[in-house]
């Protein structure tokens, strides 16, 4: 088994394709083709197959995949480190951020590494929690800031805070109750644009509602924080929010938020890795910096508790 015939592997099941794969690692198709003949040869086990959407890995092939990946990245770390000359953390670190956590932390997280550890090459991923998970637990993210869900229970994890929602809309729009928190029954007949599914708010929502007789109401699906956010201002709607998110909607003035029922309508945060993964000393160097830094976006959460 050789470092380029798992390179190659990771790479084409990235893209998805031999030719993509190729583009990205300047070699030919042939020579990237014959290598992973070698390999499954050697393994006596078939690692891709084709299918509608491209190549993709067998049972077996995710499992290689993983452990190419973590394989790679100690490689990778290890050059790192006698280039810097072990005075001084260095390596690639990739980092998977959830949703609207990632507009409050990513440039925080970035500018902290900058300035700690300028030897780590960070990589920030953001998307949809959900869609994150497998990338952690298969070793492509080193670590990752998530919303806890069945999918996340196969992760190593620690939880961060247990975040609040809140309803907001313009005062325009707004039934009465001024700013008293609203309890789901009024949430229930108020029209919503929410995020589709999976969604951390709507699982939320989900969770919330499931032991009542009632369902909340979606007027509209909006996958963007920032559009979210805008549609409110703009008055198009009302909708919920985590209070990571509250900052976004301004002027205050404007609006009414309210908060929901905490103890039936949150999401928890959580910091995850790969169970019993090796981790690189510039990949700890950036969890612990991650974790302050959290720590400090939820302090007012934190104390509260």
């Amino acid at each position: 088994m050789e470092l380029r015939q798992l390179r190659y592997l990771v790479a084409v099941i990235d893209a998805q394709s031999i030719t993509r794969a190729c583009d990205a690692l300047h070699v030919v198709p042939s020579a990237v083709s014959h290598q992973l003949r070698l390999l499954e040869q050697e393994l006596g086990s078939t690692l891709l197959v084709r299918g509608p959407l491209g190549m993709q890995p067998t049972a077996t092939g995710r499992l290689l995949y993983g452990q190419a990946q973590a394989i790679l990245r100690q490689v990778a770390d290890a050059r790192a480190q006698v280039q810097a000359g072990g005075a001084q953390v260095a390596g690639a670190v990739s980092v998977a951020i959830a949703g609207s956590i990632a507009r409050a932390l990513s440039v925080q997280l970035l500018a902290a590494c900058r300035e700690r550890w300028p030897a780590i090459a960070l990589s920030i991923h953001e998307g949809l929690s959900g869609h994150l998970v497998e990338g952690v637990h298969s070793g492509r993210f080193d670590m990752g800031v998530l919303y806890a869900s069945q999918a996340t229970e196969k992760l190593q994890t620690r939880q961060v805070v247990r975040e609040p929602f809140f309803f907001g809309c313009m005062r325009a729009l707004a039934p009465e109750g001024g700013h008293a928190p609203m309890p789901l029954q009024e949430l229930a007949r108020q029209p919503l644009l929410l995020p589709s599914q999976p969604n951390a708010t709507r699982g939320a929502l989900d969770r919330a509602f499931a032991p009542l007789d009632i369902r909340y109401q979606v007027a509209g699906e909006v996958n963007s924080t920032a559009t979210q956010v805008g549609a409110v201002l703009a008055g198009l709607g009302a909708s919920v929010f985590p209070w990571v998110s509250l900052e976004l909607l301004r002027p205050r003035r404007a609006l009414v938020v309210r908060p929901l029922d905490a103890q039936r309508m949150y999401r928890d945060v959580v910091m995850a890795t790969r169970p019993q993964g090796l981790r690189s000393r510039a990949a700890e160097a950036v969890q612990e910096t991650a974790g302050q830094l959290l720590a400090a976006l939820y302090r007012p959460l934190l104390a509260a508790a």
